[in-house]
């Protein structure tokens, strides 16, 4: 069994943007890389658990906190403002080159807004030079569509004000509740500082177009790819993940539904949790060239 040593460092982005990273320190060494990326008002130290059964396995786990988020966005009072869906993904791609490791598989998991994120990147190979490097990615609950969609009239006005005030803040209403059926893990969620619903117009319309494009640019992706979504979520619409799955255009491509399981599959009550990071794990593992 490998032993974790977590280390929190500040790192500086190409445009001298602070972000806070966490890694799950594999020694004596690690037998694959992963790069975490978060759901919407999420950070990456709420995947410490996750991030801990990978290091037994010998996965070394590299998180961030997005511009806007975590650590990040309380440094720079920025709660909410991803600077632009294009700058969230090119902030993948070099935590993705900061990461890989000559002769060590790289694996990429992102959760809600971050499973999102990385279809969209996988979907862009030609743009971000990280993609080629990437061994496999794993899609949790992805944000396709939501699940109880922005009407047609709101949906239009954002669109409209967020090329007119991109930085105007709003809220979104996150229900503690849709997470997780573990009463424990809801009142953490709750009472996490770094938790907040806050975000911008701009933002706010950046991810809903991105979701909008994979219906169509998700035939582009042909990473080896896991699409993790229970059924039952409340945030991000299933059927929008398995309409992606569908067209994914990798060889090696998988769908995993989990029945009656809310949004955060990694924070759900046991032995559910549980059976979803041996899942994770196992997959990975089974992407490892032996």
């Amino acid at each position: 069994m490998s032993s974790v040593n977590v280390v929190e460092e500040w790192v500086t982005l190409s445009d001298g943007q602070k972000q806070y990273t966490k890694t799950w320190k594999v020694t004596p060494s690690a037998k694959a890389h992963l790069v975490v990326i978060h759901g919407f008002g999420d950070h990456c130290s709420r995947y410490d658990p996750l991030c801990r059964v990978f290091a037994e396995h010998g996965i070394e786990s590299h998180g961030i906190d997005e511009r806007g988020w975590g650590e990040t966005g309380k440094r720079d009072q920025s709660f909410g403002n991803n600077q632009g869906y294009n700058t969230a993904l090119s902030d993948i791609n070099e935590a993705v080159n900061r990461t890989k490791q000559p002769g060590v598989p790289l694996f990429l998991l992102g959760h809600s807004m971050g499973g999102g994120l990385i279809l969209n990147y996988t979907a862009r190979k030609e743009q971000y030079d990280g993609v080629a490097k990437i061994t496999g990615a794993i899609a949790s609950a992805p944000l396709v569509t939501l699940t109880t969609p922005v009407n047609a009239i709101k949906y239009h006005g954002l669109k409209l004000v967020s090329h007119l005030l991109p930085s105007f803040g709003i809220r979104a209403d996150l229900n503690p509740e849709a997470m997780s059926h573990d009463l424990e893990e809801i009142e953490k969620y709750k009472n996490d500082p770094l938790v907040h619903d806050f975000t911008t117009i701009g933002t706010a319309g950046g991810f809903l177009e991105a979701g909008k494009d994979l219906l169509t640019i998700g035939s582009k992706i042909t990473t080896p790819i896991l699409f993790s979504h229970g059924d039952a979520d409340p945030v991000n619409l299933y059927a929008s993940t398995k309409r992606v799955y569908e067209i994914t255009s990798s060889s090696d491509k998988e769908l995993k539904t989990w029945e009656g399981l809310l949004h955060e599959l990694h924070h759900e009550r046991k032995p559910d949790r549980d059976a979803v990071a041996e899942y994770y794990t196992n997959w990975i593992k089974h992407r490892i060239p032996q």
